[in-house]
C-alpha cells in the first residue's frame, strides 16, 4: 500500500471556517489516493477528525467525557428507502478483549471476539463517515456528539497505513456520521465503518437511503464508497418511527 504521509500532511490544513465546523470541513483530499486506498481511507479519515478536533482544543469532547449516557435519546438513520427514528436505551458496548488505547475501549480495524450478548451479530448499523467538504444532506451525528456512542476511538492498527505510530492516533475524537441499518430490528447493532469519498456518491447513499444501494456503490471501484470495515463496537437502539 502506497504511503499516505503526504496525503495526511494536506488534511491537516484546517481552515477558520472549518474549525467552526469540522464535522463539514476537508477531512483528506481522496484525489490522489487511486486503487490502494481501502484501509488507507479509514485512516486518512480519522487522522483528519482529530486535526480538526484539536483545532477547537476541547470543544469535541463533553466536560472531558468519553461518552454522553442519554436514556432513550434518538437520531435518524436509512433503512429500506425510508429515513427512520432510532432510540437509544442503552449506552454503546466496545468488546475489552480487543485492546484499545481510546478511553472508550472502541477499535477500529478489527472484529469483536464477543459481543455484549450472544448472536449480538445479527444486525449490523453502517457508519457512513464523508471525506470531503459539506456533505449534503449534513451527517447525521456532527464530530463526536452523538448520544449513547462514544465519543473516542483507537485507529492504531491501521496506523502503519498513515505512515504514523500507534501512539499517535490510538485516542481520537468519533468523526461525523450517518446511518444506514441492515433491517428494521432491536436490541443490539454490530457497527462498521463505510467511507464515502465525494459528494456524488453521498447523494446517492442519500437518494436510496438502503443497504442495498450502499452495497451496489460498494461492488462499483469507481463510486468512492469503501468498506465495510469491522471496529469491536456495538450500539443498543430500536427503530421508533419512519418517514419518506
Amino acid at each position: 500500500m502506497q504511503s499516505l504521509r503526504p496525503l495526511v500532511a494536506e488534511s491537516m490544513i484546517v481552515t477558520s471556517s472549518e474549525a467552526a465546523n469540522p464535522e463539514r470541513g476537508l477531512l483528506v483530499d481522496m484525489s490522489r489516493l487511486g486503487g490502494k486506498r481501502r484501509l488507507g481511507v479509514v485512516a486518512a479519515l480519522f487522522t483528519g477528525a482529530l486535526v480538526a478536533s484539536l483545532s477547537l482544543g476541547t470543544a469535541a469532547f463533553a466536560s472531558g467525557s468519553t461518552v454522553h449516557p442519554v436514556s432513550s435519546a434518538q437520531t435518524p438513520a436509512w433503512s429500506d428507502g425510508q429515513t427512520v427514528t432510532v432510540q437509544y436505551s442503552q449506552n454503546f458496548f466496545c468488546d475489552t478483549s480487543v485492546a484499545s488505547s481510546a478511553s472508550s475501549g472502541c477499535e477500529v480495524g478489527t472484529d469483536s471476539n464477543r459481543g455484549p450478548v450472544a448472536n449480538a451479530d445479527r444486525s449490523v448499523l453502517y457508519v457512513l463517515v464523508p471525506l470531503f467538504a459539506n456533505p449534503d444532506p449534513a451527517p447525521m451525528c456532527a464530530v463526536a456528539s452523538c448520544p449513547n456512542h462514544p465519543m473516542n476511538i483507537d485507529l492504531s492498527r491501521i496506523a502503519g497505513a498513515l505512515g504514523a505510530s500507534p501512539d499517535a492516533v490510538s485516542d481520537i475524537p468519533l468523526p461525523a456520521h450517518s446511518h444506514i441499518l441492515d433491517g428494521a430490528a432491536g436490541g443490539w447493532w454490530d457497527v462498521k465503518v463505510v467511507a464515502v469519498t465525494n459528494e456524488a456518491a453521498w447523494a446517492k447513499l442519500a437518494a436510496g437511503k438502503s443497504e442495498a444501494v450502499m452495497n451496489s456503490l460498494i461492488a462499483d471501484p469507481s463510486s468512492g464508497v469503501v468498506g465495510p470495515i469491522p471496529t469491536n463496537m456495538y450500539l443498543f437502539f430500536n427503530v421508533v418511527g419512519s418517514s419518506r
